[in-house]
């Protein structure tokens, strides 16, 4: 079968609705311009025919699984955290858990999702592990730079919640003391103090993200846990390096680029509380990077162009019965 979806091509749909002009795209729009870019065909799953469905996360819309089913479709499930609100129970109103039951096999974001997931549910369908990419069009290492006034800048972005730990990112800042060196915090929700040298921008759309990223020093994220960031992987294609605590998938985006700063619950795999970075040590990794001033080598590895191309080679691994 493989001369047949070579010649033809795979035709995948998508279970969330997808909004190509949006300048800040998910994983969704991203996912779908890119493969479309690529000449491949992708298209919610409203309407037409499939070989795979890509289920992003989960979905309740079980009469639309057994629809492609019935058509021959077979279905690959994304999963991007566990969703379990009891730990007593992680499979109680689990919808990641009950689309799982469904699916055909599984791309996980990380080595820690997967982990994760095996520790709660156990693992018995085929899978594979996919780090998130970043539009390298986008995030391009060379263009246009934001200036805020500042001699030098660290950053660092998210829709801020706690687990995301703003909080010991601002400590870990004031504890450098460096009055040439102001923070600029990205993101929705960002409860930051009165201070001269700390810009919060809100939400900004990626092209300007972009410009923020090319003209600072490096990012700095300092998360509980986190399955996969993609901001992090948009960072490092700009080619900054990253100081980012150690529990969850970050480091393994971050890989050699970087420094990785541990917590107090980093192998507990059913603590997702409380895990904060020894400030100490993310003061002494920060300072290095700041005296390095360099930028990282590029990460042709986590291009969103890249990441494309190995959910397809997946897929067709998948048709194939080649898992």
């Amino acid at each position: 079968m493989l001369w047949f979806w070579k010649k033809r091509g795979i035709r995948v749909l998508v279970n969330n609705t997808i909004n190509l002009r949006d300048p800040s795209p998910g994983f969704t729009d991203s996912f779908v311009r890119e493969a479309r870019r690529q000449g491949r065909k992708v298209d919610y799953w409203r309407r037409g025919k499939a070989d795979i469905v890509l289920l992003i996360g989960k979905t309740k819309f079980k009469d639309k699984m057994e629809h492609f089913r019935r058509q021959g479709a077979k279905f690959v499930q994304r999963i991007d955290g566990i969703g379990v609100e009891d730990q007593e129970h992680p499979e109680k109103n689990n919808y990641n858990y009950e689309t799982y039951q469904k699916t055909d096999a599984v791309i996980f974001q990380s080595r820690f999702c997967q982990q994760a997931w095996q520790e709660f549910f156990g693992s018995t369908k085929p899978y594979t592990i996919i780090l998130n990419g970043a539009d390298e069009l986008v995030f391009s290492r060379e263009g246009e730079k934001e200036d805020f006034g500042f001699k030098r800048f660290i950053v660092t972005a998210a829709r801020w919640r706690e687990w995301k730990n703003l909080k010991q990112t601002i400590e870990l800042f004031e504890a450098l003391d460096d009055r040439e060196l102001g923070l600029v915090v990205i993101g929705e929700d960002a409860q930051v103090p009165r201070h001269p040298r700390i810009v919060a921008t809100g939400r900004l759309n990626h092209k300007q993200m972009a410009r923020v990223f090319r003209a600072a020093e490096f990012f700095v994220y300092l998360p509980w846990f986190e399955w996969c960031p993609k901001v992090v992987a948009q960072a490092l294609v700009a080619g900054l390096p990253v100081l980012c605590s150690y529990k969850g998938g970050t480091r393994e985006l971050v890989d050699d680029c970087g420094m990785v700063v541990k917590g107090e619950k980093d192998h507990d795999l059913r603590h997702l509380g409380p895990n904060p970075v020894n400030l100490e040590q993310a003061v002494n990794a920060a300072n290095t990077i700041l005296q390095k001033r360099e930028r990282i080598r590029t990460r042709p590895d986590l291009y969103l162009s890249k990441m494309v191309e190995n959910y397809y080679a997946f897929f067709q691994k998948v048709l194939d019965n080649a898992l």
